[in-house]
C-alpha cells in the first residue's frame, strides 16, 4: 500500500492572518484540502502551485473543506466549475457555505454587549465585507464526522471538531501519517473560537470556547504530522497542546481578574483586555471575550447579571 504524497501550496489572503495553506494530496482521487479566498491573486497562486506539481485545477477530483471561513472555501465553487471536483464540507457550517448570516441576531447581541452604535455598525460591516471573499456554494456533500472517504490505497478519516466554527473538521490520512487541522490547531497562532449563531439551536449563541476545548480533548494525533490552515506544520501534538493550555489559561485569568468588582459588560471587558484593538479586529475581540465568558459560565465561575438593555457579567 503506497501512501500518497502530500504537498502544501501557500495561497495569499487579504486578511491579517496572512497566507492560507492549501494542501494537495497527490493520489487517486486527486484531492485538495481548502482552497483560498475568492481573489485573482489567490486563484493565480493556486493554479501556479498545482502546476509546479504537474497538475491543473481541472484535474482536481475532490475538495475537502476544513471549515466555512472565506479564506478556506472561497474558491471551491470556481474549482468545481473548472472541472470535475466533488466538494465536501461540514454539515454544521451549512450557513457559512451558503453565505448567509443572521445579521439581526448579531446586532441584537452587540447591543446587549454594550457597544455603541458606530462600533456595532463597524462590526456588522466588517463581517459583510469578508463575505465578498467567498462564492457561496449551491451544493456540496455534507460531512458530520465519522466518515471514512476512500482513496486508491489510502483513506481520509473525517472527525468533527466544533469550536473555531460549528462545523469544523479534521481530515486524517493514516497511510501518510498526516492530520489536516484547518484552523483548529495552528503552530504560531492561538486559534480564536468564533462566536456565531448555533446551527443546532437557531436564535441562540454558539458556545464556541467550551466546544473548542472539548474538541481539543478529542484530538488523537499520535505520531501524525499536523498540517495546519496557516503557518508551519506541527510535529508532536502533545507538546504543542501544553503550550496552548498555557495561553488559554492566561486568557481565562485575565477575564476572571477583570470580572472582579462591579459587574461589567462584554464591551467593558473588550476595552480592558484589548485596549488597542483596531476597529477591523473588534469582532474577533468580542468573540474571544464572550466565548470565554460562556465557558466560565459553563464551569460555574461567571454569571450574567439580569439588566437591560445591556447585559453584564460578574465572577462567582
Amino acid at each position: 500500500m503506497n501512501a500518497p504524497r502530500v504537498v502544501t501550496v501557500p495561497v495569499p489572503t487579504p486578511f491579517p492572518v496572512g497566507p492560507v495553506n492549501t494542501h494537495l494530496v497527490l493520489g487517486e482521487p486527486l484531492t485538495i484540502v481548502d482552497t483560498g479566498p475568492l481573489t485573482e491573486d489567490a486563484w493565480d497562486a493556486l493554479r501556479a502551485g498545482l502546476a509546479r506539481h504537474g497538475v491543473s485545477v481541472g484535474d482536481v477530483e475532490r475538495v475537502l473543506l476544513t471549515h466555512g471561513h472565506q479564506d478556506h472555501f472561497g474558491l471551491a465553487a470556481r474549482i468545481e466549475r473548472e472541472g470535475r471536483a466533488r466538494v465536501l464540507g461540514g454539515r454544521l457550517d451549512r450557513e457559512h457555505f451558503r453565505g448567509r448570516r443572521n445579521r439581526r441576531l448579531l446586532l441584537d447581541a452587540l447591543t446587549r454587549a454594550g457597544f455603541g452604535g458606530l462600533e456595532r455598525l463597524t462590526m456588522v460591516a466588517m463581517t459583510a465585507a469578508v463575505d465578498h471573499f467567498a462564492e457561496p456554494l449551491s451544493a456540496w456533500d455534507e460531512l458530520a464526522g465519522g466518515e471514512v472517504l476512500p482513496g486508491d490505497g489510502w483513506s481520509v478519516v473525517v472527525r468533527s471538531v466544533p469550536g473555531h466554527t460549528p462545523g469544523s473538521l479534521t481530515f486524517e490520512v493514516p497511510e501518510a501519517g498526516i492530520l489536516f487541522t484547518g484552523d483548529t490547531v495552528l503552530r504560531d497562532i492561538t486559534p480564536n473560537a468564533i462566536v456565531d449563531e448555533d446551527p443546532e439551536r437557531p436564535g441562540e449563541t454558539f458556545r464556541s470556547v467550551s466546544r473548542y476545548f472539548a474538541s481539543l480533548d478529542s484530538i488523537e494525533a499520535g505520531k501524525s504530522r499536523l498540517l495546519t490552515g496557516h503557518g508551519g506544520r506541527i510535529v508532536g501534538f502533545a507538546a504543542h497542546r501544553a503550550k496552548l493550555e498555557g495561553r488559554y489559561a492566561f486568557r481565562v485569568g485575565q477575564i476572571e481578574r477583570a470580572l472582579s468588582g462591579r459587574p461589567k459588560s462584554v464591551a467593558d471587558l473588550c476595552r480592558r483586555i484589548f485596549p488597542t484593538v483596531r476597529p477591523m479586529d473588534l469582532f474577533l475581540a468580542y468573540s474571544e471575550v464572550l466565548g470565554f465568558l460562556m465557558y466560565l459560565e459553563d464551569l460555574g465561575r461567571a454569571e450574567r447579571v439580569p439588566c437591560r438593555p445591556v447585559e453584564r457579567w460578574t465572577g462567582r
